[in-house]
């Protein structure tokens, strides 16, 4: 018993199944929790520093604004332009004009910006510098410059602008970030000189330390996208390097004043190693996994025992129609579950009959409802017209007219045949055409086109006279002429027959009403299209019935499709 316990290939499987699902679900939380913290903590370690990052975008403009101020308040200074311009030779009236600027240039140097050196140059040669320092470049070589020659070229613009070496004692040597513009007296459109505002890029650097770390550096490129300012001292001067997107969040944006872009680059992969002790979790994982794998393979084989016996006889409960019990004795559980089985195939053995007995009689049903339903008004009328004919003496035509109702009438009351052969179909529908005419005129003419050896193929009777009467009375409204088309082919190994009519058509919000069951198009007989529809797939299942294709003005065409059976 205990060999055939363990080696009943159920049990094996059920064994490996729930053990192995076991394992790949812990595995498959524990990798899903650490990705899901990961994300959690890249999104909100990104996130604080997005808002630290455009923080920086915020005080870097208010740094251009104030340099702004600081410019205009240069330019206004006349003092500080006969200063420059060096035109008075009296030395005592050019050291008032000194003092005078000097003046002028603390006033417009806020206090919040003492880092900063300003100093201005003009065209004739003069100087000023406002720290206690001298000026190592020549004035004209200053002038020649390209950051000073773009000012005089763009007088309305500060030009930003790195430096290896500044132009005064301190900062020789030393990266500097100039802000350039040129100097002009009011309501002058000709510079005289260019104002420099110097600051070391070693202090500009205070703006945005505050964003860098060990994860994320920031970079201030110029228009050519070469780095001007950086937390990376060996990015300086060069282009803003690459970041592989998988492994680092980049933020970009645009300082327009400035002329140049800023970048924050946070490499959460760095990040995330110093976070997770990624090997640590894995092993303690893949410890527990296997504890756990253990005890549940052990519980599991032991719960697995009692049951082999009654998967061997539940196994052949197909073969045997469901009519076969089970009696196992054992454990109160084992006992309950073969009495519930017992139970449950008596139940559904009982539920399968009755309902295979009630779908027959009420597809009987439906299909006799259908079959038997027709319009008194129609014969009413019929009749009429037939009287009518023969009031004007016109037995001929009475004649006619008589033999199709009768034709129609005997295929469609007396006739109990389910399927017809498609002659039988179209021989209906040329005297429901006959009717019609006779009734109502012959400007409306009818065609039929059937495919050879289509003829003897069976249809559900009575599904084509809905599809012709809507041709007659909603495609051709007050007495309009036209055709209708009746096809019938192959195709795919079905039988398809198409009504087709050169009529007024359908708008689109009223094609749905075709398929309704309670729409208003209806044939004769008052089965609607729906109802023709449902009795289509009630035959032979949904992927067979009808389509209706309509465009206004141009016409209606109805696709019936069933299977082609002799």
């Amino acid at each position: 018993m205990k060999k055939k316990i363990y080696l009943n290939s159920m049990v094996t499987k059920i064994l490996a199944v729930v053990t192995f699902g076991l394992l790949c679900g812990i595995l498959m939380v524990t990798v899903i929790i650490i990705s899901i913290s990961k994300s959690v903590f890249v999104d909100t370690y990104g996130e604080s520093q997005k808002k630290v990052f455009f923080r920086i975008e915020n005080e870097l403009n208010s740094y251009h604004e104030d340099l702004m101020k600081l410019f205009n308040q240069v330019n206004s200074s006349w003092n500080l332009k006969l200063y420059l311009q060096q035109e008075n030779s009296n030395p005592q009236q050019a050291f008032k004009i000194a003092y005078s600027a000097d003046q002028d240039m603390k006033k417009a140097i806020p206090s919040s910006m003492d880092d900063i050196s300003v100093m201005a140059v003009s065209k004739s040669g003069g100087s000023y510098l406002d720290r206690e320092e001298r000026i190592i470049t020549p004035v004209n070589e200053i002038m020649e410059s390209e950051e000073a020659k773009y000012a005089m070229e763009n007088p309305e613009t500060a030009h930003y602008v790195l430096k290896d070496s500044g132009y005064t004692s301190t900062t020789r040597d030393v990266p500097v970030l100039m802000a350039v513009k040129a100097l002009r007296s009011p309501g002058s459109i000709t510079p005289y000189g260019v104002a420099y505002v110097t600051l070391k890029e070693k202090d500009f650097k205070e703006y945005y330390d505050y964003f860098t770390s060990d994860y994320a550096e920031f970079y201030l490129a110029d228009e050519a996208g070469i780095v001007i300012s950086s937390s990376d001292k060996e990015s300086l001067g060069e282009k803003v390097p690459d970041k592989n997107p998988h492994t680092s969040i980049t933020l970009e944006k645009e300082l327009p004043y400035y002329k140049c872009t800023a970048y924050g680059i946070i490499d959460s992969k760095k990040a995330l190693e110093d976070l997770y002790n990624v090997p640590m979790i894995v092993a303690i994982c893949v410890t527990v996994m296997a504890v756990t794998g253990i005890i549940i393979f052990y519980f599991v084989s032991q719960t697995a025992k009692p049951l082999s016996e009654m998967v061997d006889k539940m196994s052949n409960a197909g073969e045997t129609k469901y009519d076969e019990h089970i009696n196992l004795t054992g454990s109160k559980e084992i006992e309950e579950l073969s009495r519930t089985y017992n139970a449950m195939l008596d139940e559904m053995n009982r539920y399968i009959e009755e309902l295979m007995t009630s779908q027959k009689e009420k597809r009987k049903a439906e299909i006799s409802a259908l079959q038997m339903q027709i319009n008194p008004h129609y014969i009413y009328n019929t009749l009429a017209s037939i009287k009518w004919l023969i009031f004007q003496g016109n037995v001929e035509r009475s004649t006619k007219t008589i033999d199709a109702f009768i034709s129609l009438l005997r295929n469609t009351i007396s006739n109990t045949d389910e399927y017809i052969p498609i002659a039988k179909e179209i021989e209906n529908l040329k005297n429901y055409v006959l009717i019609n005419n006779t009734r109502y005129g012959d400007k409306i003419q009818v065609e039929y086109f059937v495919t050879f050896g289509c003829e003897e193929y069976r249809i559900p009777k009575m599904i084509l006279q809905p599809f012709v009467e809507n041709a007659f009375f909603h495609a051709f409204p007050y007495g309009a002429e036209g055709s209708i088309k009746i096809l019938v082919r192959t195709l795919g190994g079905r039988l398809q027959i198409q009504i087709i009519d050169n009529g007024i058509g359908i708008p689109d919000e009223q094609l749905s009403e075709l398929h309704e069951k309670n729409g208003k198009a209806q044939h004769y007989s008052g089965i609607g299209i729906k109802n023709v529809d449902d009795r289509l797939k009630l035959l032979y299942g949904s992927a067979y019935g009808i389509r209706v294709e309509s465009r206004e003005h141009e016409g209606t065409t109805v696709t019936i499709s069933v299977p082609a059976d002799k």
